[in-house]
């Protein structure tokens, strides 16, 4: 079988890209040359601009093509008919925090952490576009929920942000080396994230405003 058109091509792309990620997330952005690149793939420095115009353009091509792939995944998710809210949502946290775990994942976040920031504050890569690549679909997800009456009636991208604030907090500690039972039990976790963020985390009771402290009444002798 013929082999695709530039079909070399398209593996040298890919070989760059994953040099850069690995090289990129042991010594950072702004620590890898792009001769560094080229020697870990075993090409000349300037045959790399035929794929790149920069390191630059390098990294955005690992931030774009991470976004679509999530965004390939999570539309087989979004696309499944809503019967179970709970379920729903603990298949979404479940895949987040999957996802967080995958190497090519944590060396990514490795590099945000360290010079992301420093990155898009110059203007040189536009980190907010690329990190909030799926945030309209979950806005749509968190609007299509309350619609159909499963979440109460809030503004979808606070929903977002309740919902995905404990699961980018569980990714920072489990980044750190935490080995608490939070991190080392995924799925307890989920499911505690999950009664948390439809009930809420305050005590309610009858008679009991939102938010107010339960006291306990005095025993009768």
């Amino acid at each position: 079988m013929a082999r695709p058109p530039n079909a070399d091509g398209q593996r040298t792309r890919q070989a760059i890209l994953d040099a850069a990620l690995a090289l990129f997330a042991d010594k950072g952005y702004f620590g890898t040359s792009l001769r560094d690149v080229a020697g870990a793939v075993g090409v000349r420095e300037s045959a790399l601009y035929n794929y790149f115009p920069g390191k630059e353009a390098l990294f955005e091509a690992l931030l774009e093509a991470d976004s679509a792939l999530k965004s390939e995944q999570l539309s087989v998710l979004f696309d499944t008919p809503t019967l179970d809210s709970r379920q729903l949502l603990e298949r979404l946290a479940e895949f987040t925090l999957e996802r967080f775990m995958q190497p090519r994942q944590q060396q990514l976040f490795r590099i945000l952490m360290s010079d992301g920031m420093r990155l898009a504050r110059e203007g040189r890569i536009n980190l907010l576009e690329r990190m909030g690549s799926s945030r309209q679909e979950l806005q749509d997800l968190m609007q299509r929920l309350v619609d159909e009456g499963f979440l109460r009636d809030e503004d979808p991208e606070l929903l977002v942000m309740q919902f995905f604030g404990p699961l980018l907090f569980w990714r920072q500690l489990q980044a750190a080396g935490a080995t608490t039972a939070v991190v080392r039990d995924r799925r307890t976790f989920v499911r505690a994230h999950i009664d948390h963020f439809l009930h809420g985390a305050a005590v309610q009771g009858e008679g009991v405003p939102v938010g107010a402290r339960r006291t306990t009444e005095p025993a009768i002798s």
